[in-house]
């Protein structure tokens, strides 16, 4: 390894993160000598990881399902898993009125009871052909707008309240129209009547591995690469003047490019650490305007016999008397994920600001209970609370600018690449993240970020 003149080692390329996105990155850079990954937790994979449980049991971090369309990245990923996949056709449910109704709810109000039939299909007609409404300014006004008052009091509203946990009216509005479901008139109506398919959406099948959970995706990657991650060290502080990082076991690394996959404010922070004289004071009051929220999420291990309402890939909750927006369960997808016997899930709930998820704890056992997924012949072996912190990037009226700024300045005017669902601060799937790693590495080989 290289070292220059003051003592820090040198490198082409020092990824950090060693998620989905920085190990595609890795792999598609290819020759050793030409990068370091650097990770700051004892694993890979990020949020795409699977841990083990007491028992055997494997989970992922609540759900990671894989919607594979560019034939580049499928092919990528068929690669390095080879026959550990399976192609899998979603069972999902939405709980409420106590009833379980097929996904999405807007297209599969059959069951509930009729007078809440008849406002979503009333509400959603008035809405598409009656009412002349203003164009909205919000993602409240935007959904209203698009399905009616019945389809917004009954799901819409409470569900997207529930996760998000902060005023709908705060969040632009149509920063999640790719992933809601707009069926037609016909389409709605049909699902009145029970005759929906369970097709709608873009996640209605996705593929997943038959062993390892979703974790078996970046240890494949890992294990193909030319140079392995080095777990448990991360950047503390970047020079841009010098091009260096110091890094958390006191050495320091030289770069000509950097490929950032941590969340972008902290990109901002450990670059303000290195030189804060290098960033400039309009980028240092964007990163102040991004947001987030965060999910508590507990990892749940049961042991009993599997009922058909147990056994639902996942499950919607938009009702406030239950502390969850979403039950999945892992051993619905994949048994192996569960000794025989058992089952497991995992349970989310939304969250804004600072809190403890272990005040949570009783309150999901009790909503458990009350929706039949834990019963009295069950025996609960674990609840493991965890907190994803970002979870969600909250896009409101600051986001555009404030994004804008921060990924202007770094494009033009750095030799930094940021990229990932948090390193450009955006929403995105898993096959997006090993997108974005691919397109770092083609710029960096293609020579065009001297």
């Amino acid at each position: 390894m290289a070292v220059s003149p003051t003592g820090a080692s040198v490198v082409d390329t020092l990824i950090v993160g060693a998620g989905l996105t920085g190990l595609s990155c890795a792999y598609h850079l290819g020759d050793a000598d030409r990068y370091r990954l650097l990770e700051k937790a004892d694993g890979v994979g990020g949020l795409a990881r699977t841990r083990s449980r007491p028992g055997g049991f494997l989970c992922d971090g609540t759900g990671h399902w894989l919607h594979l369309k560019s034939p580049t990245i499928k092919g990528f990923v068929e690669t390095v898993l080879g026959a550990n996949l399976e192609s899998r056709a979603r069972r999902a449910r939405i709980y409420s009125k106590g009833v379980y109704t097929h996904y999405p709810f807007q297209a599969n109000t059959y069951g509930l009871p009729a007078e809440v039939v008849a406002e979503c299909v009333h509400g959603l007609i008035q809405a598409r052909y009656e009412e002349k409404r203003p164009a909205p300014k919000n993602y409240k006004e935007w959904i209203r707008n698009e399905f009616g008052e019945g389809i917004c009091k009954h799901f819409m509203y409470p569900y997207n309240e529930k996760i998000y946990r902060v005023p709908l009216e705060t969040l632009a509005v149509d920063f999640a129209a790719k992933y809601i479901p707009r069926p037609s008139v016909e389409a709605v109506v049909k699902g009145a009547l029970g005759l929906s398919p369970e097709s709608l959406g873009y996640n209605a099948s996705f593929v997943y591995p038959k062993t390892g959970g979703i974790g078996a995706l970046p240890n494949a990657i890992h294990q193909n690469l030319k140079r392995r991650a080095e777990l448990e060290r991360a950047p503390v502080s970047l020079s841009l003047p010098d091009q260096t990082a110091s890094l958390s076991d006191g050495s320091r690394v030289r770069f000509s490019h950097l490929v950032n996959t941590a969340p972008l404010p902290d990109l901002v922070e450990m670059l303000v650490k290195g030189d804060a004289t290098s960033v400039p004071e309009a980028v240092r009051d964007a990163v102040v305007k991004l947001r987030a929220n965060s999910v508590f999420y507990f990892d749940v291990g049961i042991k009993g016999a599997v009922r058909d309402h147990q056994d639902y890939h996942w499950i919607y909750f938009p009702e406030e008397e239950f502390p969850f927006y979403r039950v999945g369960s892992y051993s619905a997808v994949e048994r192996s994920l569960a000794p025989e016997g058992c089952r497991s899930y995992y349970v989310e709930c939304g969250h804004y600001g600072e809190g403890d998820p272990s005040r949570y704890e009783q309150a999901v056992i009790d909503g458990l209970r009350k929706v039949g997924l834990l019963t009295d012949e069950d025996e609960l072996l674990f609840l493991v609370p965890n907190v994803l912190s970002p979870a969600y990037v909250l896009v409101d009226d600051h986001y555009a600018a404030a994004r804008g700024t921060i990924l202007d300045w770094l494009a033009s005017s750095t030799p930094i690449i940021t990229m990932g669902r948090y390193g450009r601060w955006q929403y995105n799937a898993m096959e997006d993240a090993m997108r974005e790693g691919q397109e770092a590495a083609l710029q960096i080989r293609g020579g065009d970020r001297a």
